[in-house]
């Protein structure tokens, strides 16, 4: 004997069936048959079903059955995985099309929606008791949700707390953290003072800080962080700031004074405009090239007393051929040499390091580091050399 939904999911899948008969014979249009089709298999699957199940409907007549029936147990309690589940498939689904975030939060919510979707399913099937099954689920899952909720929660606070100190100016992050951190202060002396407080209080009181500090992350956030100056280093672009006299960014505040230390090379420019230096240990008579160690760092302290700001400059032979060498090519032109000469070549294809401007009178240290001895450069164009720019100073490096 067939139930009412049974006889009502047969006779719809009939009448799908037979509507997908009389609109393929009248319309000859593939589309609208697809979609009957599809309808009478639905329904047909659904009413072979009902017919299994026979509705779950039990005879009133059976009372051992209304006792022992699935139909008796106590209903499933409420869960709010499964809604989360969907905005976590929901979120997999946009970043597929958007953003690569999007994809990894969503993809996150996924999983951990359907993890505690799948541990309540299961501790609800563990006995009739929900005051049980609730014990079973918290034996499960609270080892693994308490350490991870709390590492989401430090996590996400001090996340907020760092956009909320780049949005801010410096001087006002201070001022800002200084009222925070009195403010927490104050609330643990009172939460200490009244040992009576309630847990739910106190457990409010602690809510409403993390969420306004996470409301604040958001919004300074969206905001965008404040501007921050990216200053200029000497290694970014070493072939403007090597080849000019003139003074840069970099070159503020740079320190003039350098102790004497021991085994430090000394390199003078005089008032002549020419270089002198000073090596530790005898120099051989006549020299006129200034010998360095190989594979090892060497301090060499640069003194300036040609009555001008002037820079040291190391060139240390061609820089390699790639994409910085070739945009500093093009940014210097074909037509434009900046202190290039006949026996170097244009100094934009050089591999260079520097001192910063060093003052009249003012002393800076540079330490250097040569990875080959000098012959392994048969063509003097390549060699080391030290030189001064916009003078004529200069002096050759032997690197045995």
């Amino acid at each position: 004997m067939f139930t009412t939904g049974s006889k009502l999911l047969i006779g719809s899948s009939v009448f799908a069936s037979v509507a997908a008969v009389v609109y393929g014979v009248t319309q000859n249009e593939a589309l609208g048959i697809v979609g009957l089709v599809s309808a009478a298999c639905a329904l047909a699957f659904l009413a072979g079903v009902n017919v299994w199940a026979g509705d779950s409907n039990l005879s009133a007549l059976d009372t051992a059955a209304i006792a022992t029936s699935e139909a008796s147990d106590d209903p499933p309690g409420a869960s709010i995985w499964p809604m989360v589940f969907a905005v976590g498939a929901a979120a997999v689904l946009v970043g597929l099309v958007s953003q690569q975030s999007v994809f990894t939060i969503g993809l996150v919510i996924l999983l951990a929606a359907g993890a505690q979707w799948a541990v309540q399913a299961w501790a609800e099937s563990a006995s009739t008791d929900s005051t049980t099954n609730a014990a079973v689920r918290g034996r499960l899952a609270n080892p693994l949700e308490y350490p991870l909720l709390g590492a989401f929660a430090v996590g996400g606070i001090a996340y907020a707390l760092s956009r909320i100190m780049l949005w801010l100016s410096k001087t006002n992050t201070i001022i800002a953290f200084v009222v925070l951190a009195t403010i927490i202060a104050c609330i643990a002396f009172i939460f200490a003072a009244r040992p009576s407080l309630k847990r739910g209080a106190i457990g409010g009181v602690l809510t409403v800080g993390a969420v306004a500090i996470v409301a604040g992350g958001v919004a300074a956030g969206v905001d965008g962080q404040r501007y921050i100056h990216v200053y200029e280093t000497i290694a970014a672009d070493a072939a403007l700031v090597c080849n000019s006299p003139e003074e840069f960014e970099v070159d503020e505040g740079a320190s003039q004074t350098v102790s004497t230390k021991a085994g430090t090379y000394t390199i003078s420019l005089t008032a002549a405009g020419t270089l002198e230096f000073d090596v530790p240990g005898p120099v051989d008579e006549g020299s006129d090239a200034i010998s360095l160690r190989r594979s090892n760092p060497n301090n060499i302290v640069f003194r300036n007393d040609s009555g001008e700001a002037r820079r040291l400059t190391l060139d240390f032979g061609p820089a390699p051929e790639d994409e910085a060498s070739a945009a500093a090519k093009e940014g210097y032109g074909a037509d434009e040499s900046h202190g290039a000469d006949e026996s170097h070549g244009d100094k934009s294809d050089r591999n260079l390091t520097c001192t910063s401007l060093v003052e009249d009178g003012g002393a800076q240290l540079i330490t250097v580091k040569f990875a080959e001895p000098s012959f392994a450069y048969a063509d003097d164009a390549e060699a080391y050399r030290f030189y001064v720019p916009g003078t004529d100073a200069e002096i050759d490096v032997v690197v045995p």
